[in-house]
């Protein structure tokens, strides 16, 4: 059992990689629809396999605990949308995005499920690696943006190495302090190198430098890869580490303390950055560092409220990336390849792409009615726990993060049209898509409940 869940998806990615190689994506029609087709019967199977009781090992060495399976539950779901947004897009003719998709989601499960921290740090850095392929995979004959993707990709290479070797050596202070408990001075050093390497990895601000190039150059459905799918499980893993080792921070408030000062910061820094950003992926990008920011301060909080709303709000952005994208991808593809920016009045010639943009920004700004509102209210109440002004600069990251948004929002999707610009028809699959994730949106947003009692259950049943 434990080797079929560890192996499958590297498996099914090899023969999609044969399937494209002997029939190439971009001539036969049906080898796209296997490049869906074979990773969704992939995720499906890994999903009733890491709900079986035989999943886990009796000697611990291998085991999914209830947040695991939720979490990778939800991802995969997200992750099966997003194969199909990428198929009514164009988006598969190269023939990488899917065993890239499949690679990444393998890497992730051995994270979660091998019960060895060093192991465990090492997969994470793979699927980093893995997740390069899908952001070099431009599909242009731009020269221009094809280096840009190269020097955007190595930016995301290096930020992932530090990742690695940052929290490699945090782990190693960490057993040199299980050894010896006396050494509290140490506790410090471990709690900073893990923020530091935590912020690498999910680009929370200052440490987010590698995040605004791939988010503007990368195929859209790619950064749901880097943002979404793989910073979504890092989440978990963080969960799960600072829950096995309460002494670094959940019984010890004076180190918790900068820890959350440093996660509203970076939040609140990143959203005033959005506004000044002259491109509509790194607008988009200093927002979702932002949100990962308020993340790290809901799971450093020492109240439950900030846990769950952390969690809450990891599934929500989650969601909102696949949307997003998914959206962009569209407004790509009847764009024939152009980037939105200097362009207006897109929303009149594809208003399905435009809906759930729009949908997407106010479900990440947290508005009320939209899947968002629930994680950025515990969030914000676990902040006003600890003071006004804690609630204040939560406040005011999402005020920035909104202003940002709609502004760039109504300057390239509102407005007058652009003179002789042609556009193709939003595919129909595409829209369909986009039509059901807002009904998820939406679902969500209206009654929270289940989601939130279900993370809950999984939070009290794990630890």
């Amino acid at each position: 059992m434990q080797l079929l869940i560890l192996s499958l998806p590297f498996l099914m990615s090899i023969v999609v990689i044969g399937v494209g190689f002997v029939f190439s994506p971009a001539r036969f029609s049906f080898s796209r629809a296997l490049a869906v087709a074979l990773p969704g019967l992939a995720l499906a199977i890994e999903v009733v396999l890491i709900w079986q009781p035989t999943a886990n090992s009796p000697d611990g060495s291998f085991g999914f605990t209830p947040l695991d399976q939720l979490f990778l539950t939800f991802l995969f779901a997200l992750t099966l949308a997003a194969l199909g947004g990428a198929y009514t897009t164009g988006n598969l003719n190269s023939g990488r995005f899917s065993p890239v998709v499949l690679a990444v989601s393998g890497a992730i499960i051995a994270a979660l499920y091998i019960h060895n921290i060093f192991l465990q740090t090492l997969f994470f850095v793979l699927a980093g690696f893995f997740s390069i392929v899908a952001v070099v995979d431009v599909g242009t004959d731009d020269e221009e943006r094809f280096v840009r993707a190269i020097k955007a990709a190595v930016r995301y290479l290096i930020a992932t190495v530090l990742f690695g070797l940052i929290f490699f050596i945090a782990l190693v202070f960490l057993e040199r302090l299980r050894v010896d408990p006396q050494l509290i001075g140490l506790i410090k050093v471990v709690v900073a190198l893990t923020v530091v390497g935590i912020a690498t990895r999910l680009a929370i601000f200052p440490f987010n430098l590698w995040l605004p190039e791939i988010a503007e150059i990368a195929p859209g459905l790619a950064n749901f890869l880097v943002m979404g799918l793989i910073n979504g499980a890092t989440v978990v893993f963080l969960v799960d580490f600072l829950q096995n080792n309460p002494a670094l921070l959940l019984d010890n408030y004076p180190v918790a303390q900068p820890m959350m000062i440093f996660g509203l910061a970076g939040g609140c820094a990143a959203g005033l950055l959005a506004l000044g950003q002259n491109e509509f992926g790194k607008m988009l990008a200093y927002i979702v560092s932002a949100d990962f920011g308020l993340i790290l301060f809901g799971l450093a909080s020492p109240h439950r409220t900030g846990l769950n709303g952390a969690l809450f709000e990891a599934a929500n952005l989650a969601l909102m990336q696949v949307l997003i994208y998914t959206s962009l991808s569209v407004v790509s593809y009847c764009t024939e390849g152009k980037s939105p920016n200097g362009l207006s009045g897109l929303g009149r010639r594809m208003p399905i792409a435009t809906l759930g943009l729009a949908v997407g920004l106010m479900g990440m700004v947290g508005l009320p009615f939209f899947s968002g509102f629930v994680g950025k209210y515990l969030l914000l109440q676990s902040a006003a726990q600890e003071g006004l002004v804690w609630v204040l600069a939560g406040g005011l990251t999402l005020f920035f993060m909104l202003i940002a948004s709609f502004s760039y929002f109504h300057r390239i999707f509102m407005g007058n049209d652009v003179p002789g610009l042609k556009t193709l028809p939003e595919p129909r699959g595409a829209r369909v898509i986009i039509v059901g994730l807002i009904a998820v949106v939406l679902l969500v947003g209206i009654w929270p409940a289940a989601l939130l009692n279900w993370i809950d259950s999984a939070l009290r049943a794990a630890f």
